[in-house]
């Protein structure tokens, strides 16, 4: 039952589940449409600051953050030097080391190395900052 200045208006719980489908599409489109302009306009940290801040407020729906595809580039040095690059889609470059540390156990690795506990002297690994692609 939903009443309306017309007076009330009865439902079927189906009626009801379409029209909360239909208020989601609607919700996705606007949604879409902001996260596309804000791509175009090259707002994307603006986005997602408005975002977060707005789904803090929300309790069904979740506006998405904004995505990029990043390479993270490791350089790895043992008995000879070699490079390793890993791509990943995250929000930004911070987030993007840490997809690659976690999905590779670079960051594992780099500790060792840190601590001489596997390597011999002029042995490294040196991890190179994350680029948009």
């Amino acid at each position: 039952m939903i009443k309306t200045s017309s007076g009330t208006q009865y439902y079927t719980q189906q009626e009801v589940n379409n029209k909360i489908n239909e208020v989601m599409e609607d919700g996705y489109k606007i949604t879409n449409a902001i996260y596309e302009k804000a791509k175009e306009m090259d707002w994307c940290s603006e986005y997602d600051d408005w975002a977060e801040d707005t789904n803090k407020d929300l309790k069904f729906f979740e506006i998405p953050l904004m995505r990029r595809e990043y390479a993270v580039t490791y350089t790895l040095t043992r008995y000879q030097e070699v490079e390793v690059t890993v791509q990943v889609t995250a929000r930004n470059e911070d987030d993007a080391e840490d997809q690659a540390d976690e999905a590779y156990c670079l960051s594992e690795l780099i500790e060792k190395a840190d601590d001489d506990e596997w390597i011999t002297k002029n042995e490294e690994i040196e991890k190179v900052e994350a680029q948009e692609i």
